[in-house]
């Protein structure tokens, strides 16, 4: 049984390149507080990426100029670029959640694009990454929801009146859906990008050789436009949801 395990479980990994953890000489099979190594990598990467996204930003605002230059100039065309991208979203409540929506953009599209750099592998082809990532938004919208309404945010959930008893469970269940749709669809593209990778990587010497441009390269300019897209529709989705939780404190 074990060694049927152990097989099934080196086809399902047969797809993947190599990461760094794969040349320290480790057993990616022993199991560290009762998960294998291969199923703390997600973790470990996104850990990676949080530190680059920590390391940069010290080093970015280190000396912070009134005339902005090199790192803190471009890190401050990409937070301006995200004010504005959310601002028609969220209004006057921008200021207030920019630091959320920006970070989670940021920390998404990092992961996306951490699979393509050699011996690295993106965190968000992992279904317990992108989960996380979807409830720590369902749960910061739902937060401020009740943190602004009070109970009247739960009125929605019975609305109609009328319809109450079968309108409740349909508002839960759709509440709930946005969470597994935000982390299947991140998972899902995410996935499918490195395993034709991984796929193209290991055919490419067979279908054409040693060549200067290998058969992969497209597929990887493609994956950086399709993990810039996942990213966006993330974020842009986590804005209107938090909107939605909002909005009613606008009324006059």
């Amino acid at each position: 049984m074990a060694s049927e395990a152990h097989t099934s479980s080196t086809a399902e990994q047969s797809l993947e390149l190599p990461s760094f953890l794969d040349f320290t000489g480790l057993d990616m099979h022993h199991t560290y507080f009762g998960l294998t190594l291969h199923e703390w990598l997600p973790v470990i990467m996104s850990f990676l990426v949080g530190l680059f996204l920590v390391a940069v930003s010290l080093w970015s605002t280190r000396k912070m100029q009134k005339i902005p230059a090199g790192s803190q100039a471009l890190l401050e065309i990409i937070i301006e670029g995200l004010y504005n991208f959310i601002h028609d979203i969220l209004g006057e409540h921008t200021r207030r959640y920019l630091p959320f929506i920006g970070t989670v953009f940021l920390y998404i599209i990092l992961m996306n694009f951490w699979g393509l750099i050699p011996l690295m592998h993106s965190p968000t082809n992992s279904i317990n990454t992108t989960l996380a990532l979807a409830l720590v938004v369902f749960c910061m919208y739902n937060y401020e929801g009740i943190r602004i309404k009070g109970l009247k945010y739960f009125k929605h959930y019975f609305e109609p009146v009328m319809l109450a008893p079968l309108m409740f469970p349909i508002h839960v269940i759709g509440e709930f859906a946005r969470p597994a749709s935000l982390a299947i669809r991140l998972f899902g593209n995410l996935t499918g990008e490195d395993l034709t990778l991984a796929l193209l990587v290991i055919l490419t010497p067979f279908i054409l050789g040693w060549i200067p441009v290998p058969i992969h390269l497209v597929m990887v300019i493609m994956a950086l436009l399709f993990s810039t897209i996942q990213a966006t529709v993330f974020t842009l989705l986590s804005s209107v949801y938090l909107s939605l939780a909002i909005e009613e404190h606008e009324e006059h």
